[in-house]
């Protein structure tokens, strides 16, 4: 998009939906059953970054990636088309089973018994699994507010998270865990759920993506230090905004548009600003642009 049509853009995100767009996939990778692998230079760059540090791994240990970026950033579009060129690059052909940017109906495999058959060597994971279900936020001090703030970092459930990259750094030899459990977002249940796939031995590349992946705050930058690939997906945040307001919109989380900005306002620009004030240092960052018509099916 040309600067002054860039500009013009965020100016109207700024003060409102207004005639915001939101493309979906501005990294050009088609997000379909026909998908088609490729992209721009950044998500090439990092896929070959990515397997050449895979091939530099020793073999009892996986290379953990995390995309961090601030709501409304681009981070799924992003991290899921990252993992199936990561999985042709090592394989040399497309992916058995594609990365799905919907991670609550596929996870890197379809197949509920294991991914048997497969030989992706990559996963992707949405940090979103791990939402404190509705029911345990009704147990909070402030339920209403537990409800509203829902995705602030205390609406997650950080132990559960840790103890799932602690796996994650087990030796894969002699004697490699079977599977290791973890809980993906159902957003037609509005609540996580386990995932029908497990994390495999042959796993050995596990793509993270999330809001909080590179937070540094207590608890939370243990986890970001755990990382062996940090990228960090920079958006400018009035353009995220009006990405965040539609997305919200369209979902149905709030049903009339003036409340709805009003609480992108102050919940998801209150944990974009935590974000971008404590996280720790990426070692890639990548700057999508936005492409017009380029939307999903």
């Amino acid at each position: 998009m040309p600067l002054t049509e860039r500009s013009a853009e965020r100016d109207r995100a700024s003060r409102g939906i207004g005639q915001i767009t939101m493309p979906s996939n501005p990294y050009g990778v088609r997000m379909s059953s026909s998908r088609t692998l490729g992209g721009d230079d950044d998500l090439e760059r990092l896929a070959q970054k990515v397997v050449a540090r895979y091939h530099d791994t020793p073999p009892d240990k996986r290379l953990l990636v995390s995309v961090a970026g601030i709501p409304g950033s681009g981070k799924s579009t992003l991290a899921y088309p990252l993992t199936d060129r990561i999985n042709a690059l090592i394989s040399g052909h497309a992916p058995l089973h594609p990365s799905h940017l919907r991670p609550d109906e596929h996870i890197a495999s379809p197949d509920k018994k294991a991914g048997t058959g497969s030989d992706e060597v990559a996963i992707c994971v949405g940090l979103d699994g791990w939402h404190l279900t509705r029911e345990k936020l009704d147990t909070f001090h402030d339920p209403k507010d537990a409800h509203w703030r829902r995705g602030a970092p205390f609406t997650f459930d950080l132990s559960s998270y840790l103890t799932f990259l602690l796996h994650l750094r087990q030796p894969l030899q002699p004697n490699p865990p079977v599977g290791i459990p973890f809980p993906t977002f159902d957003h037609a249940l509005k609540d996580p759920r386990p995932s029908p796939v497990p994390i495999l031995p042959r796993h050995r590349i596990v793509v993270l993506e999330g809001l909080y992946t590179h937070l540094a705050i207590p608890g939370w930058k243990d986890c970001a230090e755990m990382y062996d690939i940090r990228v960090w997906v920079d958006v400018d945040p009035s353009i995220a905004r009006g990405r965040v307001i539609e997305r919200n919109f369209r979902a149905g989380i709030v049903n009339d548009l003036d409340r709805c900005a009003e609480r992108v306002d102050a919940v998801d620009m209150e944990n974009a600003k935590l974000i971008l004030e404590n996280r720790i240092e990426a070692t890639d960052e990548v700057h999508p642009e936005d492409v017009p018509g380029n939307q999903d099916p």
